[in-house]
């Protein structure tokens, strides 16, 4: 229940932030301060095995092996092209204006700055001293051959579709230069600026709100798939269920997020 309850919590909290006043950040998916859904998803995931160890019950393995890449790969420090440029003007900028944008800056689940990893830290070291000091349920993984490879071949197809996308952005970005200088003659913080304020194309916006909430949805089926311990088998032969291909899909997100 525990991941429910913090579920709610945090789903209402972001519906209520995201219709508030200045809430709506353009440009991103949902229109939710970059990186609210990847955090969300990743809070739920990591509480996850609380509910099991109240009811002294295993956890998946699976749910151990996706805690490690979640983990592993939030606190990954890769950015992608618009933030890069972010972090160039930083250097350009003046203090007062670095001030004032810092001010008003949202950060995932309109929390204040890593507060979800403190969140994620705290989460982990609760789990671990409840568990050795109460039903001290062993954390088993699943390292086999297989389930490497799934995980490998999930991540290497979301960084292709990254990769393509990086490509043809930056294919786009002379043109988009020659345009914004025209006949101007820009600074190159001038210009540098004005691609990192460029807004995104909205089917490009849409495409992207679209992803974020099927993998919410594939993620909570999944979760609750596993709470009520429903298996249903996609793939028989190499003994994958629904919920266990839902919870992978992570992989494929975490490939291509930028």
């Amino acid at each position: 229940m525990i991941t429910w309850i913090l579920g709610v919590i945090l789903i209402i909290w972001i519906i209520i932030m995201r219709f508030s006043k200045a809430g709506k950040i353009e440009g991103e998916p949902l229109s939710l301060p970059r990186g609210t859904i990847r955090a969300l998803i990743t809070l739920l995931i990591v509480s996850f095995p609380l509910n099991n160890l109240i009811q002294g019950k295993e956890i998946p393995p699976i749910i151990i092996n996706a805690i490690f890449i979640l983990v592993a790969f939030y606190f990954e420090a890769r950015k992608g092209i618009k933030e890069e440029l972010k972090k160039i003007i930083k250097d350009i900028k003046s203090p007062e204006k670095l001030e004032l944008e810092r001010k008003t800056q949202k950060y995932p689940l309109y929390l204040p700055k890593y507060s979800v990893r403190i969140t994620l830290i705290i989460i982990l070291a609760f789990t671990l001293v409840y568990n050795l000091l109460g039903p001290n349920v062993p954390f088993v993984t699943t390292n086999t051959l297989q389930d490497i490879l799934i995980i490998i071949v999930l991540f290497i197809i979301g960084a292709i579709f990254r990769a393509i996308g990086i490509a043809l952005k930056k294919g786009k970005l002379k043109e988009e230069i020659e345009n914004i200088n025209g006949n101007k003659s820009l600074s190159t913080e001038d210009i540098i600026e004005k691609l990192s304020q460029k807004e995104a194309r909205k089917w490009k916006t849409i495409g992207k709100s679209l992803i974020s909430i099927i993998l919410l949805v594939a993620i909570l089926i999944a979760l609750m798939l596993y709470t009520l311990d429903i298996i249903i088998l996609v793939i028989p032969f190499i003994n994958i269920s629904l919920r266990d291909t839902l919870l992978l899909l992570i992989n494929v997100y975490y490939g291509f997020r930028d």
